[in-house]
């Protein structure tokens, strides 16, 4: 059977605030050397023009954008469907679109629209503050355990250059952390 294509983004968030850039890949797995391949996208279902492995997505709008992607090639396997949700917001905390597994690396991003410049960056796990920055908008965590799930938040003050006013902005995000399935079979001749 075709191998199955994976959705990819780059930046690898999985949400986006408007004027947003974002490229999406379509990654197929394969073992033979790379022959030229004409690809195919869906979005919500429904094809998008255009052949090419990359998608770029430039100043992202909620209405065209945000939805489910998928990529095929001819005589292959559609992917599995990979939501980009792009929202009208000042400040979106940023996650991996992916599924979590316990044991991976796992970055947050308390990212703000563009036209601004942020002063301090503060997140929260369960309203208990976590990090506090003034310059560093991403929260890291090596090795995420189950118990780490919970209600991430994060908040930054930011200003437009024109204004002397600063606004406080946060946005809250439920991160599960699933368990990866343990195979202990050992096979013995």
């Amino acid at each position: 059977g075709a191998i199955k294509p994976v959705v990819t983004f780059t930046p690898n968030w999985g949400n986006i605030i408007f004027y947003d850039n974002v490229t999406l890949t379509c990654d197929v797995p394969s073992t033979v050397p790379e022959e030229p391949r004409t690809y195919h996208w869906y979005k919500d279902s429904r094809p998008i023009p255009g052949d090419q492995q990359r998608l770029h997505i430039i100043r992202s709008s909620v209405e065209e954008d945000r939805g489910d992607y998928q990529c095929r090639t001819i005589g292959g396997d559609i992917s599995d469907p990979v939501f980009l949700d792009v929202t009208i917001n000042f400040v979106i905390l940023q996650r991996p679109p992916s599924v979590i597994y316990e044991g991976d690396p796992l970055t947050l991003r308390c990212h703000h629209l563009i036209f601004f410049d942020e002063i301090n960056t503060k997140f929260y796990k369960d309203d208990q503050e976590i990090k506090s920055s003034e310059s560093d908008s991403t929260f890291h965590i090596p090795y995420i355990t189950m118990s780490q799930s919970g209600l991430y938040k994060c908040t930054k003050q930011i200003h437009h250059n024109d204004l002397p006013n600063v606004h406080e902005h946060s946005d809250v995000s439920f991160i599960s952390v699933k368990g990866k399935l343990k195979s202990y079979i050992k096979l013995y001749p």
